[in-house]
């Protein structure tokens, strides 16, 4: 501001600052202190849907456990899991909420309704871990529903993450439906080669048991 020579002058010329300034000033204060107190107040928000979300969680876990060891019907387990994706659709703990529908799904038969819960987790873009499951089970689900093609697209995408001995094998599965027995057995001793090289300790018997079937069907045609 200019050096004004008397005390009227710098009245003047303050109330003329502020009338030009002042407001646009306070806005830009209210402004900023809301953006902090906006940011805690979301941070908050979040940390308190965390972890509500975590706690209805723990609770379909339990309720799940108990269908897997009791044989409990999947009601109890569906509505929880129905209940953390709606309301935190959002966060991973819906997404995997989701994961558990499907797993019901597929337990009753209803494939397509499967398909819906897995293809909705992969539209909300989940992490690579989360996305990488997704994709395995959808491809499952169409493998089931005779949709070939498309799960043989998603098989083919998992050949680098650590489901890559499980889509593996379900290419094997897929082709071996399709007639080829050849492109099977290939398929399945690449899942065998993938297991391996992932230092997984070998829990799919049944693996060993259709490459042994296989091989032992292609020693009989060259005999």
């Amino acid at each position: 501001m200019e050096t004004y020579r008397t005390e009227e002058e710098q009245v003047e010329a303050l109330k003329r600052w502020w009338q030009e300034n002042g407001k646009s000033t306070v806005f830009a204060v209210v402004l900023a202190l809301g953006g902090v107190f906006g940011w805690r107040a979301w941070s908050d928000h979040q940390q308190n849907q965390a972890g509500e979300a975590s706690a209805m969680f723990d609770q379909l876990l339990a309720a799940d456990a108990a269908v897997q060891n009791t044989g409990r019907p999947t009601s109890t387990a569906e509505t929880l899991a129905e209940t953390v994706k709606s309301a935190y659709g959002s966060l991973t703990y819906g997404q995997f909420a989701a994961l558990y529908k499907a797993k019901y799904a597929v337990m009753k038969g209803e494939y397509s309704a499967a398909a819906e819960e897995l293809q909705w987790v992969l539209s909300k873009g989940p992490d690579a871990a989360v996305r990488s499951q997704t994709e395995m089970r959808l491809a499952q689900v169409y493998f089931a529903q005779g949709e070939y093609d498309q799960a043989t697209a998603l098989v083919e995408g998992l050949n680098g993450t650590g489901y890559a001995p499980e889509a593996l094998e379900l290419k094997g599965d897929i082709l071996l439906e399709q007639g080829d027995a050849d492109g099977a057995l290939v398929a399945y001793r690449e899942a065998k080669a993938a297991q391996k090289a992932q230092q997984v300790p070998s829990q799919r018997p049944m693996l060993d048991m259709k490459i042994n079937d296989l091989a032992s069907n292609e020693q009989g045609a060259q005999s």
